[in-house]
């Protein structure tokens, strides 16, 4: 890279990072107020609002990345062609292919960067954020679906609890197969196997049970067994509709293990596949930023092209949104409806480039 690619890509990342600082602390204020909503009044002190909101911030950097690339590019244009800059390095020769190179460069690695570190991170901090706010649920059950397999441990009293692995389950009735089950409880402890159950309210139905009772150290066998519980369908439910808190690296699993219990849809595959490619998402949200503000002059009004560049942001944020929705109710292949998503604002920023560079 030469100098002015060097200046352009360090410039890039300072505004990115600037930009980050300014509107992810402006969002966290906003979220110490829903903090202030949602927390206990026993909770209620300085201390739980830090550690909170340094919880949720990974979270919000996530979430912010489109919004803040549009805004630091906006800027970044802005002051090139305040300074001269811009019209120096087309004189020079440069394309406006040619300075978006390091540009989007820049924008990738931040990009490369969120997904790698900040999604992680993002994931067990807003997991650490659920269940602190939640510890009743917790205690109660805790429903997990991961390795081909899921996981449930649920707690009756203090003294007696269970861990229930199923290897097979129907959502539509209920029915459950290959159920291993550790009861722990305070006269003794037991494993359990069973060939197939039934959820019923409160109550887990096994047939064809085989047990271990660790105390006497005998086996037994029963044609049924009833297992109080402290879940049912919908819990299960929910727990699938936590899966944004599934780090980058476990996407692929987790969506053979929600296929293996037909729990995939649409909808999750959108959305990995969206976390999964963001960092070129956002390389052409910025393509399509440069597109439109460069055609702008020294002294035009700033706000006008920070309005245009939000309006372009929104529009495709809105377009996303209702691409996304016709893939979840039309059963639309999720490849296709990403590509759409994809191409559209890349078309729209590469005839502005193109337009630019005619006249």
């Amino acid at each position: 890279m030469n100098r002015i690619n060097i200046y352009l890509f360090f410039l890039t990342n300072r505004y990115l990072i600037v930009n980050f600082i300014i509107i992810s602390l402006f969002i966290l204020f906003i979220n110490i107020l829903e903090l202030s909503r949602v927390l206990p009044e026993d909770n209620k002190s300085l201390f739980n609002f830090f550690y909170f909101s340094f919880l949720k911030y990974p979270s919000i950097l996530n979430e912010i990345i489109p919004f803040v690339t549009i805004i630091s590019i906006s800027f970044l244009i802005r002051n090139l062609i305040n300074n001269n800059e811009l019209v120096s390095m087309r004189n020079l020769g440069y394309s406006i292919f040619d300075i978006f190179l390091p540009i989007g460069i820049a924008v990738f690695t931040v990009g490369l960067f969120f997904l790698i570190i900040i999604n992680p991170l993002s994931v067990m901090m807003a997991s650490e954020y659920d269940n602190k706010l939640d510890k009743k649920d917790v205690n109660l059950h805790s429903i997990k679906i991961s390795n081909n397999e899921m996981w449930i441990k649920n707690e009756i009293d203090n003294q007696n609890s269970s861990f229930i692995n199923i290897k097979n389950i129907d959502l539509q009735d209920m029915n459950a197969r290959k159920i291993k089950i550790l009861l722990i409880g305070d006269q003794s402890n037991k494993f359990i196997l069973a060939e197939n159950g039934e959820f019923r309210k409160n109550i887990f139905s096994l047939n064809k049970v085989k047990y271990y009772n660790f105390f006497n150290e005998e086996y037994n066998y029963l044609d049924s067994l009833d297992l109080e519980i402290n879940f049912n369908k919908e819990n299960i439910l929910n727990s699938i509709s936590k899966y944004k808190l599934v780090p980058y690296y476990k996407y692929i699993n987790h969506s053979k293990t929600l296929s293996k219990f037909n729990l995939y849809s649409e909808e999750i595959g959108l959305y990995y596949l969206s976390e999964l490619l963001k960092p070129i998402f956002i390389v052409v949200l910025a393509f399509v930023i440069i597109g439109f503000t460069s055609k702008f002059q020294r002294n035009e009004n700033f706000f006008k092209v920070l309005f245009i560049s939000i309006s372009i942001g929104f529009l495709i944020f809105l377009l996303k949104e209702i691409i996304s929705k016709l893939t979840i109710n039309l059963s639309i292949n999720i490849y296709f409806s990403y590509l759409v998503i994809f191409l559209i604002p890349l078309f729209i920023g590469l005839y502005q480039v193109i337009k630019i560079e005619n006249e």
